[in-house]
Order: C-alpha cells, then structure tokens, then sequence
C-alpha cells in the first residue's frame, strides 16, 4: 500500500513538473529529484528514473509541438538541424562532464552553474537589444556549456539551452522545443549509462514518472501555442533566475 502511494505521487509530481518543464525548457530534475528524496529514494534510484522520463517528455513533446505548429521539425528545417546539432555535441559534452566532476569539489560545480543560470536568465529578461543573429558557432558554445552542466550535476541543461537559443536570435516557441528534443537524447544516452553499469533501477517508477510526463506533453504543447512570445520569455527568464538563485543557495 505505501509503494502504491509513493508511486501515486511520483505520477503526480512528474506530471506537474513536466508540465512546466516542457511549457518553458526548464525545471524537471530541479524539482523531481529532490521531492524524490524526500519520498525516500535515494540519489542513485532517483537519477535514473529522471532522466528516462525526460527522455520520454522530451520525446513526446517534441512529436506534439511539431503537431501543434510551435516548431517544424521536417526533415532538414533549421530547426531540426540545431536539436540533432545540440544532441550530438550534448552527448559528447555531457560525457566530458562526468569526466570533469570527478576532478572539481561540487560546491564550486554548483556555484558555476547557479552563476551561469542567473545570468542566462537575467539577459533574457533585459530586452531583446541583447539578442543577436544566430550563428552555429554561438550555438556551439551554448549547447556545450549546457551538456557540461548535465554531465556534471545531472541538471542545468534545460536553462542554458533554452535561455541560450533566444539570446542566440532563435524564436521562443522554437527555443523551448529545441531544447525538449535534444535533451531527449542526452538524458537517454544518461539512462543507458546507468543500464550498462547494471545500476539499481526502479522500473515500476521509471514507468509512472514517464506515464505523468507523456500525459502532460500534448497539454504543454497547447500552453506553448496559446503563449504569446514576450510573456513566454519573461516566464522563462524569470524560472531561469529561481532556478539559479536556488542552486547558490544550496551550494554557498
């Protein structure tokens, strides 16, 4: 009975989470993980069960997004081209990461990344005269410094890219779902990382926390539909600085 209640609320959280994650680019693993700890998971259980069900919303969302006209992600469309530009540099960055975290105290790891976040979110809620043209260089430098992060702390991903592509001159709609697709494929690589290491996984919660993200895919795809463009970026500069505010608080 309690594993039927810890599970409930799993489906309930990743369900709420997912939704504004996937309606703004950020904030799954921020809030999942540690509401994961406190229903008594521990942060080996916990990570992988996040990062399958942020494959699964990425995924999904992505399939509704493009369904709902928020982004074109046809076969060589722009869009397309920087989510699978992203994913790859995203798998290998977020490999480097892991390399790096063995080397770097963790308090000085998430102090960088809370700085890193603030910023992001604080020039995107400056005014759109920060916004430049975009170009595959600053898209590189974006997307790895958002796949070091995951790789890294497992988290601080969603912020960078999102924040990253509308100050790199990409459209809001199309940031947040770019940033949906190619986290998909770091957090499945992350996922199968952990199956390879023959890690404890949890597959009954695997299962509920990727049923709630599924079911709040198509809802958030409508969200991002119906939000007008300068709302959703000060929405998303706004989550962006909460995010990061409380990363140096936990770190200082």
């Amino acid at each position: 009975m309690e594993d039927m209640i810890r599970l409930g609320a799993l489906f309930l959280i990743s369900f709420g989470s997912g939704m504004i994650d996937l309606s703004l680019g950020m904030g799954f693993g921020f809030t999942v993980t540690p509401l994961m700890l406190m229903l008594g998971f521990t942060p080996m259980e916990a990570v992988p069960c996040v990062l399958f069900s942020s494959f699964v919303g990425g995924a999904s969302s992505s399939f509704f997004n493009h369904r709902m006209h928020n982004v074109d992600f046809s076969w060589n469309t722009r869009a397309s081209r920087i989510s699978l530009f992203t994913a790859a540099l995203g798998v290998f960055g977020s490999i480097a990461g892991v390399q790096m975290s063995f080397n770097l105290p963790q308090r000085t790891v998430g102090l960088y990344i809370g700085f890193i976040v603030i910023a992001s979110g604080a020039l995107v809620l400056a005014s759109r005269d920060l916004i430049s043209d975009f170009s595959w260089l600053k898209m590189s430098i974006i997307s790895l410094i958002g796949s070091i992060n995951k790789g890294l702390t497992g988290s601080g991903f969603g912020p960078v890219i999102t924040t990253g592509a509308m100050l790199a001159g990409i459209d809001e709609k199309e940031s947040v779902s770019i940033q949906s697709l190619s986290e998909a494929s770091v957090s499945l690589v992350g996922f199968l990382t952990y199956v390879f290491m023959r890690e404890s996984i949890i597959y009954s919660a695997v299962a509920v926390m990727s049923l709630g993200v599924f079911f709040a895919s198509p809802i958030a795809a409508r969200v991002i539909h119906r939000l007008e463009g300068n709302m959703m970026r000060n929405m998303v500069g706004v989550l962006a600085l909460i995010i990061g505010t409380n990363t140096l608080w936990k770190f200082w």
